[in-house]
């Protein structure tokens, strides 16, 4: 089941709140050691949880939609009394005496804390091999890498260790993850969720997203975390939205575009061909496809690493300077890395920024989404560092994000689903991204791409 039929079932109460939490810890117990998806896992706190949501429930009162369930977080977001790592060892005992905005809203429509899921060190990464906590494994291919930096949120939903989980998106830190394992990751657009009380990366480009089983699943979510947060400063005021309103329409008349010179260029054949077969089916589902080109798309990369590593730096320079050697060896090197940058540099990407800014505002004027691959190839072995693509070498932590990142850096809503498996059974994605707030669009897109390619279950992971 997914969320949003757990919900129901539990409403009805077909099934109770402390079945349902037995399950997913049977199945922690049982699986993660092989994924290690998780850091911390409160098994005592969410089943005492699990029993009073069903008494509660027994009482006549019912929470929210998401009453009873349990959720995994990315071990980013604030929790009282559970601490949070940010996958360092830097911040191990790191507790904290308030919850982060997300959580709180996900606690008040009923949530349980299920664990705290493991990521890339500080976010900052792509492939989450995590010197501290070990990596997390794939859930398609246990030798392969399961994105990052969410990679523990995206595994443990794959392989049904939760319902749903939390990250945050920096530069594709949620759909690079939901990508390689095979989920639905959404980026909303940049101030629709609340970042207070989420350890940082970098302010302007830090997003918070869900990795789900579902379309239904992720608009269910966006429903609840959405909404203006005055301990926000980056927080928009938007009137509210019904995320799941235009989910199961028609796509007729839906005007779609792709680009060839960047999404393709490099781009495995089988992804490729995979993405542009989802546009052919899109054509034949009534859909307007035409192929655009995107000013100063080459460009982007320079501004967004300029902007990451100088804000990055920002948030660690003290204990950088202080600790050293607490840091892994790659992401030590990435913050050291921001030292190279000049206020000069810095200003110089912000003003590109606002330029391309401006360039997508003209696109999105003349279409409505944006249809890319999420990856250039598929989820590598865990160790590699390069990979072949039609017989060139790419580097895969930087390339893992070249489709990803321009729309942090623009700030634009962007949403990876499921679109099949290679013929490595390997998980392939696609990303839809829109105009700001336009997320309601995006999960149309979303749901018609599921009805013909819905998110499965990994083969080593089926219940027995």
């Amino acid at each position: 089941m997914d969320l949003t039929e757990l919900s129901l079932q539990i409403a009805k109460k077909k099934r109770s709140s402390v079945e349902v939490t037995q399950y997913y810890l049977d199945r922690i117990e049982s699986y993660d050691s092989v994924l290690n998806a998780f850091i911390t896992v409160c098994a005592d706190e969410v089943m005492q949880s699990a029993k009073e949501a069903d008494a509660q429930l027994a009482a006549g009162n019912r929470k929210g939609v998401l009453h009873g369930i349990p959720l995994a977080l990315k071990d980013l977001f604030f929790t009282k009394g559970v601490r949070t790592t940010a996958g360092s060892k830097r911040s191990e005992r790191n507790w904290v005496e308030s919850d982060a905005k997300v959580w709180t809203r996900l606690k008040d429509a009923g949530a349980l804390l299920l664990g705290k899921t493991n990521l890339h060190e500080f976010a900052y990464g792509t492939t989450t091999e995590n010197p501290h906590y070990g990596a997390v494994h794939n859930p398609w291919d246990l030798m392969r890498i399961a994105g990052g930096s969410s990679g523990g949120s995206a595994a443990a939903v794959a392989a049904e260790l939760a319902p749903a989980s939390l990250g945050t998106d920096t530069g594709g830190s949620v759909r690079i993850p939901a990508a390689c394992s095979g989920v639905v990751g959404l980026k909303p657009t940049y101030g629709l969720v609340s970042k207070q009380g989420v350890v940082p990366l970098a302010s302007s480009l830090d997003h918070v997203g869900s990795l789900t089983r579902s379309v239904r699943d992720a608009a269910l979510l966006l429903q609840i975390l959405a909404g203006y947060d005055p301990q926000d400063p980056t927080s928009e005021r938007i009137p509210e939205e019904r995320y799941d309103r235009l989910i199961g329409t028609s796509l007729r008349g839906v005007r779609i575009a792709y680009n060839e010179s960047f999404f393709f260029a490099d781009t495995d054949d089988q992804v490729e061909n995979r993405v542009r077969h989802v546009l052919d089916l899109c054509v034949q589902a009534g859909a307007y496809v035409e192929q655009v080109d995107i000013p100063m798309i080459f460009d982007v990369a320079e501004a967004q690493t300029v902007t990451i590593a100088s804000e990055a730096l920002l948030v660690h320079e003290k204990w950088l300077a202080e600790s050293p050697d607490l840091y892994g060896e790659d992401v030590r090197k990435r913050l050291e890395s921001g030292q190279g940058y000049t206020a000069v540099q810095y200003a110089r990407a912000a003003g590109f920024r606002a330029q391309v800014r401006r360039s997508w505002e003209e696109l999105f004027a003349r279409v409505d989404v944006l249809l890319t691959p999420t990856l250039p190839f598929l989820a590598t072995p865990i160790g590699d560092r390069v990979v072949t693509v039609r017989g060139g070498e790419q580097k895969i932590r930087s390339n893992l994000t070249r489709f990803t990142n321009p729309f942090n850096l623009t700030g634009l809503p962007a949403l990876s689903i499921p679109c099949g498996v290679s013929r490595e059974g390997l998980p392939m994605s696609v990303q839809v991204v829109g105009s700001p707030f336009s997320e309601a669009r995006l999960l149309q897109i979303g749901g018609w791409i599921e009805e013909v390619y819905p998110v499965l279950t990994p083969p080593l992971f089926h219940e027995k």
